[in-house]
């Protein structure tokens, strides 16, 4: 993984794009047990080119496969770690991309969603393994419960908290 998150921050530096944060099962591990996974998550910042309302991930695939990448259908692999590229596509992930935390990752700097939006992402994603990851955060008690519940209700996720089988027992 060491080596997809040096070449996230490179890219990063040469302005391809304008900022990246760690989310989904790898931005989870950051604060509860792991799950499995086959892939980086990886949420970036993009603008459209220049004369375009489109958004291209053309340039960062290009930039990727110039340090090293290896482009493999919607991932990008670097060692053994697939990275999925996913732009910033609702105000909800803008958010979590901005209000994102700095850490590190065996000596190489990165950024990683909070708790609170890794949660707030999983209920709008609303698949099982999304509620389930909720619902291990909630157990392991490494989500602030009443931050979570003013994204839930500043997103309209209300009724999404339905299918986190433990919420009722924290929601206070």
């Amino acid at each position: 993984m060491k080596e997809a998150l040096i070449a996230l921050n490179t890219i990063t530096q040469e302005g391809v794009i304008g900022g990246y944060a760690i989310g989904g099962a790898i931005g989870a591990s950051f604060y509860i047990e792991a799950t499995s996974t086959e892939d980086i998550d990886a949420f970036v910042f993009l603008a459209p080119a220049k004369g375009s309302s489109l958004i291209s991930l053309a340039p960062i695939y290009d930039a990727l496969k110039k340090i090293g990448g290896i482009v493999e259908k919607e991932h990008v692999r670097f060692g053994n770690w697939p990275v999925q590229i996913l732009p910033a596509y609702k105000p909800l992930v803008e958010d979590a991309l901005r209000k994102s935390q700095a850490v590190e990752f065996a000596g190489v700097p990165t950024r990683v969603f909070t708790p609170e939006y890794l949660c707030a992402i999983a209920l709008d994603t609303g698949r099982t393994k999304d509620y389930y990851r909720v619902a291990m955060f909630i157990e392991q008690d490494a989500v602030d419960m009443k931050s979570l519940r003013s994204l839930v209700d500043r997103y309209g996720l209300s009724d999404k908290i339905k299918n986190v089988s433990n919420w009722e027992n924290k929601d206070g």
